[in-house]
């Protein structure tokens, strides 16, 4: 008995030491890519002459319009109080972007044990590290650009963008928290919590609860009508606090459409960037993610059994329909200020549809090890006997594998080019 607890002890002690090992891994790549961030974004704040040409992006606008009071985000305010009110360089600024980019990450990670608790939390994160790099698949031959007239939820270049998707991120997982339980009423701190939540993204940037807004909006109609009106209140209840976001945007669309804007309007019609810089648009639409296109293939049945994957694909539907739909008329027409809220929604189906190919895995592996299938033989031995759906069912999981890894290599190549001082515009003009 006493040899048992010594080795219990053992197993106990090296576990610590393995997690005190992985928390110093992690805490390194943070670290790494926060120096590599704060590098591109005071880059980008200086128009600075990299390797690969000036490093472009929306920020010394961003700047300009937070110093000089026309700003409508957050983040654009919070440039003109250290650069305008504090008269900071430019350095706070890059530091501000690059912890707002890590913690993207870290909050992707939070959302994702949500969506798999049981899964490893070191995978978990090397996941959320992933997908803050994964890009469309890049196919010269279909369409010539990495970046333009694509959809990705890996921007570097829009400091609002960057913003909203921090606090959109925070916004899901509360929502996927609370949506499971709010019918059995929500306390007071976490409806106040999930309405400050809502209107930060708001006022980071207003295009993430375009997507949002009708998919909960359909959810919760949907909740009523399954209890047959007895929860009305509480739908009410949780709906409340859009309702009280909004106004934020109702401040942002004067302040957007006034001034050398005012002969800006929203018309329904076709993106223009979509039509413009792809030689074929549809490709364009599966190119960027095909992806997750695969995994919801494989695993739709999954929409009527879980509640948080249910609603990710109704927010990308949303999004998808209000960004086909909808675009900008008059001095905005070429800007492409409408797709942003559905590159948020490319990005979080990429990150939950990688929990779900880990989750896939993660079981398949299993049942191969209880088969005795551990070693390449084995493995060969099972394909010959396999029946055609296990055979169909290993092949789906390998497509699914590969197409990831290519998103990830094409954001990969897109980021490093873009750290170099490459331009997102890609020789565009």
């Amino acid at each position: 008995m006493c040899g048992m607890k010594v080795e219990q002890g053992n197993g106990t002690d090296r576990r610590i030491r393995r997690t005190y090992v992985m928390d110093g891994c992690f805490a390194a790549a943070y670290a790494v890519l926060g120096a590599l961030f704060y590098r591109v974004y005071l880059r980008q704040a200086i128009h600075y002459p990299g390797r690969l040409g000036f490093y472009d992006s929306d920020l010394p606008a961003h700047i300009s319009e937070g110093v000089n009071h026309t700003a409508y985000s957050l983040m654009e305010r919070t440039f003109g109080l250290l650069r305008g009110t504090l008269r900071l360089n430019q350095k706070p600024i890059a530091v501000v972007l690059a912890l707002v980019t890590l913690g993207v990450i870290f909050v992707t990670w939070r959302l994702l044990v949500r969506l798999m608790p049981e899964g490893n939390a070191a995978v978990l994160h090397l996941i959320a590290f992933a997908c803050t790099f994964t890009m469309p698949i890049y196919l010269p031959s279909l369409n010539p650009f990495h970046y333009m007239g694509m959809q990705s939820g890996t921007v570097w270049h829009n400091s609002t963008y960057l913003g909203m998707k921090l606090a959109g991120t925070i916004v899901l997982l509360l929502y996927y928290r609370y949506q499971e339980r709010y019918r059995g009423g929500l306390r007071v701190c976490e409806w106040v919590l999930f309405t400050a939540a809502l209107i930060l993204v708001n006022l980071m940037k207003p295009n993430f609860i375009l997507c949002f807004a009708p998919a909960m909006a359909i959810l919760l109609l949907a909740d009523c009508i399954a209890d047959r009106g007895r929860t009305f209140g509480r739908q009410v209840l949780f709906g409340i606090p859009v309702l009280i976001s909004l106004v934020v945007v109702v401040f942002e669309a004067k302040v957007l459409f006034d001034g050398e804007n005012s002969g800006a309007s929203i018309i329904v019609a076709l993106p223009y960037g979509l039509l413009h810089w792809n030689r074929h648009p549809v490709a364009a639409l599966i190119q960027s993610v095909a992806f997750p296109l695969v995994i919801l293939a494989g695993t739709w049945r999954e929409l009527g059994r879980d509640r948080i994957y249910r609603a990710t694909w109704l927010i990308w539907l949303t999004g998808l329909l209000e960004y086909l739909m909808l675009s900008e008329d008059g001095p905005r027409r070429t800007h492409g200020n409408l797709s942003w809220g559905y590159s948020y929604c490319v990005f979080l189906v990429f990150a939950v549809c990688a929990c779900r190919l880990y989750r896939e895995l993660r079981a398949y592996i299993g049942r191969c090890k209880a088969a005795g299938i551990t070693v390449p033989g084995s493995w060969l031995r099972f394909l010959r006997t396999a029946t055609w759906r296990e055979r169909g069912r290993a092949l789906y999981l390998l497509l699914a594998s590969v197409l990831f890894l290519w998103h990830l290599s094409c954001g990969l190549s897109f980021s490093w080019m873009i750290y170099q001082g490459g331009s997102y515009l890609e020789g565009a003009f």
